[in-house]
């Protein structure tokens, strides 16, 4: 790829402050409980193999998190895009919004609900539309640690642009959130893994995870860099698929 058209794309996407794949919420999540409001823009180069078809991307992500003043109920909104093309010919092509609302029942125990929407130009399932409802665990929260587990029903929409078909599926939506912060230190790393099969054929299922690690400079800037890998274990093409994604940027939070 041409440096010049790098550099436009660059351009681009400082001044739209939405552009990426951030598919992991659970990674934009990882905030203290004892902060009400959260505006984080995270500013990243990344190499991506989708499922073999190897591209270079410039990326910039947007999401915010707003507490009530009791912090019994929080309000999650993210937003990205995410287009490279070159010559007229898209070598990535991808959109997510996601909307979650999350309700406190005990001190270790919130229910959550969420909708959300995303599209992948690359992939047999070009785009997907889900709507979920479950419950959310704190396992541990300590000053350093902290250890989530949730399990929720999804009623998801596939459609595959490439056989011109939709599906409708129910899935079950388990994950495990791991953040740790190492002592006398400010640097954070987050583990999180997704498993999500159909209720009717448990071989039929999606995983994702992501893995990051997140330096701060100071309260407002911070260097990370995250690994995150998605795999389809039998997509509406009758195959196996994946995208794995490795990205350093810059985050700047508000």
């Amino acid at each position: 790829m041409r440096l010049h058209f790098l550099f436009l794309i660059l351009l681009f996407s400082g001044a739209t402050s939405l552009y990426a794949q951030v598919v992991n919420i659970e990674s934009a999540r990882m905030q203290t409980d004892s902060v009400r409001f959260v505006l984080s823009n995270d500013f990243s180069f990344r190499y991506n193999d989708n499922d073999g078809n190897y591209i270079f991307e410039v990326s910039d992500a947007i999401y915010t998190q707003l507490k009530s003043k009791d912090f019994r109920k929080l309000y999650f909104f993210l937003a990205n895009f995410g287009l490279i093309r070159s010559k007229g010919e898209d070598f990535s092509n991808n959109w997510l919004v996601h909307l979650r609302f999350n309700y406190r029942l005990t001190r270790v125990i919130r229910l959550e609900t969420f909708i959300q929407s995303q599209g992948n130009q690359l992939l047999d399932v070009s785009g997907r539309h889900l709507l979920g409802v479950g419950l959310r665990f704190k396992a541990i929260a300590t000053e350093n640690v902290r250890l989530y587990l949730a399990n929720s029903y999804m009623y998801e929409l596939e459609i595959s642009d490439a056989l011109n078909q939709n599906f409708y599926n129910h899935r079950n939506n388990t994950y495990m959130s791991f953040s740790f912060k190492l002592p006398n230190s400010k640097i954070i790393l987050t583990n999180i893994l997704y498993y999500q099969p159909l209720y009717k054929d448990i071989s039929n299922y999606n995983i994702s995870e992501q893995f990051k690690i997140e330096v701060p400079l100071n309260e407002k800037i911070s260097v990370n860099s995250s690994f995150y890998y998605y795999f389809d274990s039998q997509t509406p093409g009758n195959r196996s698929q994946y995208t794995s994604t490795f990205y350093i940027g810059i985050g700047i939070n508000i």
